[in-house]
């Protein structure tokens, strides 16, 4: 009797284990399939169930195609010291070259040719009518299809400004790193004398155009009488352009961010002239004024006396 229910007993016991044993040798196994069934991707709807696109959707995916064709050349040609050059001593009517740094930066020295329109201004002058625009920075707005060549210390915030234009659809956008010591040496105007001009914006402007327009005028009834061929003037966007062959070109343009009349001149070189109500146009640093300066050495060119008075 004994040995019968010990006998039972150990039958019991190897049937529990066994049991035990298969149901935890299986536990892994089913973990692995129940795995194995939650990653499996599910089958593809049938892309004919899906609505159709609106107009206005399509219209949209066309728009977004279109921006990033627009935005895609990222690796836009940056025009070297060589390239920059001639667009410098000859500026074009369909071109703007344009300095991006602040106006404290401007009044340390500026290419004479070129207009500033700050970086931190960009974006938001891009979307200013005409008229604020040329109100507000003194030069007339640029077009869509009209190159922009932009320049900054050290091209870092040149390369931006090319890619801002681009993104408000101006197509026609290179940057200059002037990384070339020689730009530095040779297109920037002297450090000024550090004096307040007295006069208002508003001020600075009405006398600044009369002088533009009045040399102007001086200029083409000069080039007029003279026996020269081929010598050009030509004035606008606030940028005043006199070409004379081979005695050079001269560039003379309005600077507003520090309320002066920039002269860039092939004889004497760059000089900032600010504006004294007695004096006219003074170049601070001889107190030379911008006459007389322009009525000696266009004395030379033309062999003959010329006097400038504007």
């Amino acid at each position: 009797m004994y040995r019968g229910a010990l006998t039972r007993t150990i039958r019991t016991a190897s049937r529990n284990h066994a049991a035990s044993f298969s149901f935890t040798a299986f536990r892994p196994a089913a973990a692995r399939l129940i795995r194995f069934n939650s990653t499996t991707t599910p089958p593809a709807s049938d892309s004919s169930s899906k609505p159709p696109k609106t107009p206005e959707q399509l219209a949209k995916k066309a728009a977004l195609e279109r921006q990033d064709d627009l935005q895609r050349d990222w690796d836009a040609k940056v025009l070297t010291y060589e390239e920059l050059l001639p667009r410098i001593q000859n500026p074009s009517p369909n071109a703007y070259l344009i300095d991006v740094r602040e106006p404290d930066e401007v009044i340390q020295g500026m290419i004479p040719s070129a207009v500033n329109l700050p970086l931190s201004a960009l974006p938001a002058a891009f979307h200013v009518h005409h008229k604020e625009f040329k109100t507000k920075y003194g030069f007339e707005k640029p077009r869509l299809n009209q190159e922009l060549v932009f320049y900054c210390r050290s091209g870092m915030r040149s390369s931006t400004a090319s890619d801002v234009a681009k993104r408000n659809g101006y197509t026609k956008c290179l940057p200059h790193t002037r990384n070339d010591m020689r730009s530095r040496r040779t297109m920037s105007t002297p450090a000024p004398h550090t004096t307040e001009s007295p006069l208002t914006m508003e001020d600075y402007h009405l006398k600044a155009d009369q002088t533009m327009e009045g040399l102007l005028e001086t200029l083409e009834e000069i080039l007029d009488n003279s026996e020269h061929t081929g010598y050009e003037v030509d004035y606008h966007s606030g940028v005043l352009t006199l070409k004379l062959g081979s005695h050079g070109t001269y560039v003379i343009n309005k600077q507003p961010p520090n309320k002066q009349i920039w002269l860039s001149s092939p004889r004497s070189g760059p000089k900032r002239y600010d504006f004294d109500d007695s004096s006219g146009w003074i170049y601070l640093r001889d107190g030379g004024s911008l006459n007389n300066l322009l009525s000696e050495e266009l004395s030379d060119v033309f062999s003959q006396s010329i006097t400038i008075r504007v």
